[in-house]
């Protein structure tokens, strides 16, 4: 299932999960990147009841864990390296009856795909499509690191 925004909602807090894309300057590679925004609450959520978008995966279920899906990007040039890119492509709710993970879909476009499995380990969040190629000389390495979010506050 893909989409911009998603939606989760707890007996406590609730958040919004959104995929925007912005025109930026990254080593001088001027393109645009997408990134995942975080908000308090669900201000769309009518509309997507509206529009008949609304899921109830997991419902009941206790939050475990938190993790943030972190992917780098190393470009080598004759054995060197010339860049690193390093980006949050996605976040993963370990609940207790299974996860359910939210993932950029491009490193470029602000579509999101909502992803769901019985266990962390069976979570298959796929490489988001990007414009690096391996060519003669330079070629690329993806990283990625499932990262607690208490480790990050």
């Amino acid at each position: 299932m893909t989409d911009a925004t998603a939606f989760f909602c707890t007996d406590g807090p609730a958040i919004t999960v959104s995929g925007v894309a912005e025109y930026l300057d990254f080593g001088g590679e001027e393109d645009t990147y997408s990134l995942i925004h975080v908000d308090d609450g669900v201000s769309d959520f009518d509309e997507a009841k509206n529009a008949g978008r609304l899921y109830f995966f997991y419902a009941g279920q206790r939050v475990i864990d938190i993790l943030i899906v972190r992917e780098s990007v190393v470009e080598n040039r004759d054995g060197h390296e010339a860049w690193r890119y390093v980006t949050d492509i996605g976040i993963v709710f370990k609940l207790s009856g299974g996860v359910i993970a939210v993932a950029k879909v491009s490193h470029h476009t602000e579509l999101l795909s909502i992803l769901r499995a019985d266990t962390l380990e069976d979570l298959q969040i796929e490489e988001p499509t990007n414009i690096w190629e391996d060519k003669l000389g330079i070629g690329y390495t993806i990283g990625r690191a499932f990262i607690p979010i208490d480790a990050l506050v």
